[in-house]
């Protein structure tokens, strides 16, 4: 469902840092949105060849983290959710928070497939997962999710 680009500059943030980070935007997500953190998907990219400018300029220090998620949450919800993403990356990585850039970008649950289903609206992801075969259930519960501890 969601899927977090960090984009940041090589070399600046640890492996270490990287994870915390992930950690940090899945429950960052988990929390404004109410839905399961196995949905959370979080890549970070660095790379050499890319230079990102700004006014004409290299823009060295800078993270920019785009995010595709699905449509139906409030605008409260979402610059909620970037406040909070924006405090622990800067944490994190030590970079200012005024060179932390998040673009949340919504997609209608019915333009999504994942785990080999149409995604559900908000709120309708326990109705969804009740709904799924066995084995893929089994296959979510490994990553933490049971019928015991989903809630919304």
């Amino acid at each position: 469902m969601p899927t977090y680009y960090c984009h940041l500059p090589k070399n600046r943030v640890s492996d270490v840092d990287k994870h915390r980070l992930a950690h940090a935007i899945t429950a960052r997500h988990t929390e404004a949105t109410g839905a399961p953190s196995w949905f959370v998907q979080v890549v970070i990219e660095e790379d050499d060849d890319k230079i990102r400018y700004l006014g004409g300029e290299p823009a060295g220090e800078h993270i920019w983290v785009r995010a595709d998620i699905r449509a139906g949450r409030t605008k409260s919800q979402l610059q909620q959710l970037m406040l909070a993403l924006k405090t622990d990356i800067a944490s994190i990585t030590d970079v200012a928070a005024e060179d932390i850039w998040i673009y949340l970008n919504n997609i209608e649950p019915d333009n999504m497939l994942e785990y080999g289903h149409v995604l559900p609206l908000p709120g309708e992801e326990k109705r969804w997962f009740d709904a799924l075969p066995a084995e893929l259930q089994h296959r979510l519960e490994a990553l933490g999710v049971t019928h015991a501890n989903f809630t919304l």
